[in-house]
Parts: C-alpha cells; sequence; structure tokens
C-alpha cells in the first residue's frame, strides 16, 4: 500500500474528526471498528489490511488527484450560493441539467470547510434517507431497528449543535429521493430554520417533480416548494473562457486547442440580460475531450 496513499487518507480522516467531533464518529461514519481507526491514526499500521485503507478512503470520498477543477461561472455561481446559504442559514435550491459541474463544485467547496456535509442522495425512502444522513454524520443508528423519528431527532440535534458554526447540509442527486425522503425537509426547515443551512441540488428533474407535486396538490409538495422559497437556481454553462480555463489547469495551454475542444463540445446558444452567448452545457463532454487530447501530447512527448 502506497504511503502517500496512506497520509492522504489520515488527512481525511484527522478533517472527518474534526468536522463530526471524535475518532468514534468517523468510525461509524466510515463502517469500521474504532480500533481501527485508532491504530490508522497512531502510526499501527502492519495489521490493517489494503481494503480497509480503500474503505476509509471511499467513504471519506478519496479521489485521486488525476483532474483538476476550474474556477468556471458555474462553479463561481455555486461557490456564491453556498457561501450565501451557510451565512444566513437558508434553504435553497440549484435544479440543473446532469453534466454541469455541480457534484465537483460541491465537493471542491465541502473541502474548504469543516461545517460543510455534503451526502449524495440514492433512490431512498424517508427511512433509508435518515440512515445514510445519519451514519454519514457519525451519529450511531445502532444494530437493531432503528426508529425513523428518533433518527430525525438525532439529526436535528446534530445540527442544532453546531448553530453557532453556521453548519450547511448539501444533498447532492436530491431529485433521486423519494417522496416520503423529501418530506422529512419540511420539519426540518421547522426545527433548523435559522440555525443551519440546506442546499438541495439535482437535475432539472428536481424542480419539475417538486413544482408539479405542488400543482397537482401531492401531499407535501407544496410545502417543500415554500421552505425553498419556491425558487431554483438554473446555472449558465461553460463559457469559451471557462473552457480555455478548464484545459488550461489541466495541461492543455495551446489556445487553438482551446477553440478546437470548445467548437467539439457543441456549444448552444444562451441568452442573458439581453445578451446572447455560445456556452456548453455538458462538461463531462468537455472534461472526455480534454482527457483524450492530454493523451495525445503524453504519446507525442514521449516519442
Amino acid at each position: 500500500m502506497d504511503t502517500f496513499f496512506k497520509t492522504e487518507v489520515l488527512d481525511l480522516i484527522e478533517r472527518a474528526k474534526e468536522q463530526l467531533g471524535s475518532y468514534n464518529k468517523v468510525s461509524t461514519k466510515v463502517g469500521v471498528s474504532n480500533g481501527t481507526i485508532s491504530q490508522m491514526v497512531n502510526g499501527n499500521h502492519d495489521l490493517i489490511k489494503p481494503e480497509l485503507w480503500q474503505k476509509v478512503a471511499a467513504a471519506l470520498n478519496w479521489t485521486p488527484k488525476a483532474w483538476n477543477i476550474a474556477e468556471t461561472t458555474n462553479y463561481k455561481m455555486l461557490t456564491q450560493l453556498f457561501t450565501d446559504a451557510k451565512t444566513e442559514s437558508m434553504f435553497m435550491a440549484v435544479s440543473h441539467a446532469a453534466g454541469s459541474g455541480k457534484s465537483a463544485s460541491i465537493n471542491k467547496y465541502a473541502e474548504t470547510d469543516s461545517s460543510v456535509y455534503v451526502v449524495c442522495a440514492g433512490e431512498w425512502s424517508r427511512r433509508l434517507f435518515l440512515l445514510n444522513l445519519s451514519r454519514s454524520l457519525g451519529i450511531d443508528t445502532g444494530k437493531g431497528y432503528a426508529n425513523v423519528e428518533e433518527l430525525g431527532k438525532k439529526v436535528v440535534t446534530f445540527f442544532v449543535e453546531r448553530q453557532t458554526v453556521k453548519p450547511l447540509l448539501i444533498l447532492d442527486e436530491a431529485d433521486k429521493l423519494k417522496p416520503s425522503a423529501l418530506r422529512f425537509l419540511i420539519p426540518f426547515y421547522n426545527e433548523l430554520e435559522d440555525k443551519a443551512g440546506v442546499v438541495i441540488a439535482g437535475t432539472d428533474n428536481l424542480e419539475k417533480e417538486i413544482k408539479r407535486g405542488a400543482r397537482y396538490q401531492t401531499k407535501g409538495y407544496d410545502e417543500i416548494d415554500s421552505r425553498f422559497g419556491r425558487k431554483f437556481v438554473h446555472l449558465f454553462g461553460a463559457t469559451k473562457k471557462d473552457v480555455a480555463a478548464i484545459c488550461t489547469v489541466n495541461g492543455i495551454t495551446d489556445a487553438q486547442m482551446h477553440e478546437a475542444i470548445f467548437d467539439e463540445a457543441e456549444p448552444t446558444m444562451r441568452t442573458h440580460e439581453g445578451k446572447k452567448y455560445r456556452v456548453i452545457d455538458d462538461l463531462r463532454r468537455v472534461k472526455r475531450i480534454v482527457k483524450r487530447e492530454r493523451l495525445k501530447l503524453q504519446r507525442t512527448n514521449a516519442h
């Protein structure tokens, strides 16, 4: 097991400990024993299998540094939104097409502040949502049946106890949550108003489903829409300047290549304040093209 990798994992453990409050809570979050975390931080690595290091790394969202995040227009918009939600303990929603850089921006922002908590949602019912949210916060859910209401109270208490540091919870891919899970955000808001910020982020389906539910009076949806100010933030897209920044921080510095990559990614027209702009909506496509061109450069330089 690479020593540098272990060092990175140990850094993540220390950050999680600062964020959650104790190594015991870190062990709960990552799903290993307290003893394993203790051995890791105390340098007793001989008996720790590589699989455990990998498990802890995955649970703490470790990623190889093979891709650098540029401060694009979308990134700046999201960073400002997160900062506003945190500073004023607001509930805010972002709804935009897949590939716009939401998750990358969320994870980079969370790295800067230990009072920011990120959960990437799945197809979860209310119970599964609260179980996964609790574990991500290092809350012990017990070995037997966990009462949903008790879990909800524990989550609320976690944030109430940290209200002096203006905690922020970001729920990424929130459009995957089932209605019963989304409805938890109603009492969550009631208990944490002015005590914690919450941002839900998802594809354009997030706004469509909540607005549709409110329009057809589906249980809880009008209240959810109200808690988030009946407003969903939409992103702008990547301009030619943004694509050039993405290329540059990832090793491609030729201006003509920047132009070619922008054109290949098939920009669309967008109007903002009366002006028309060509922008890229799917940054995953840009990333794929940049990686391809970077490989070409590496092969050329090797000969």
